[in-house]
């Protein structure tokens, strides 16, 4: 495996971590008790699920911008 990748993978990993604790945390102070295993996986589930529609959105927009540009004299 590359080792640059292999570096990205665990930077990724890194900031997936960070935020999921960041996220338990607010959810812990807003529910004012700490958080059992089934809502920290309910809300890994969700962060995930908000990162998957993010990205479906950006790469449509590309795509569109892509193809926009393609029938534009600019291609």
């Amino acid at each position: 495996m590359n080792r640059s990748l292999l570096n990205a993978l665990i930077a990724a990993a890194a900031v997936a971590a960070v935020c999921l604790l960041v996220l338990g945390w607010m959810l812990q102070v807003l529910l004012e008790r700490p958080l059992t295993p089934v809502e920290w996986t309910l809300a890994a589930v969700a962060g995930v699920a908000a990162i998957a529609v993010y990205m479906q959105t950006w790469r449509q927009r590309h795509r569109r911008k892509i193809e926009d540009m393609r029938d534009s004299a600019l291609w």
